[in-house]
């Protein structure tokens, strides 16, 4: 296993720790950044329980600096939960008129808001 590998389930370890014994929102954020970073690694719930051994200290980690990320992702998703459900409704669906709907612009910009918000989430999370 590469050095690298090592370093990110050692985060890992200590993110899903936080996530377990954390309060309020820190569970949250701590969740969300550990789903995320798993799935970027492709690293399993197996292969970090395995390298955990043992109980994690999680005292040093404070995760207040990414509850803003994290409520404006959860925004900003649901933001782009609610334009795809009118995208459903709207007559225009999949025809040649649907490119130049509003709600379709609204939709591909929340879109690239979001994984501009998910990859600052990560960003935050490899500094943990």
């Amino acid at each position: 296993m590469s050095e690298d590998r090592k370093k990110i389930i050692a985060k890992l370890i200590k993110i899903k720790a936080l996530a377990e014994l954390g309060v309020g929102g820190e569970q949250a954020t701590a969740q969300l950044m550990y789903d995320t970073l798993k799935k970027r690694y492709g690293i399993t719930d197996e292969e970090v329980s395995r390298a955990a051994g043992g109980t994690v200290d999680i005292t040093e980690i404070d995760l207040k600096q990414c509850w803003g990320l994290a409520f404006a992702l959860g925004v900003i998703a649901n933001n782009l939960q609610d334009e795809m459900e009118l995208c459903t409704i709207c007559p225009h669906t999949h025809t040649e008129d649907c490119a130049g709907c509003g709600t379709h612009e609204n939709i591909k910009d929340l879109q690239i808001q979001y994984e501009t918000m998910k990859q600052k989430l990560e960003e935050v999370a490899m500094e943990v």
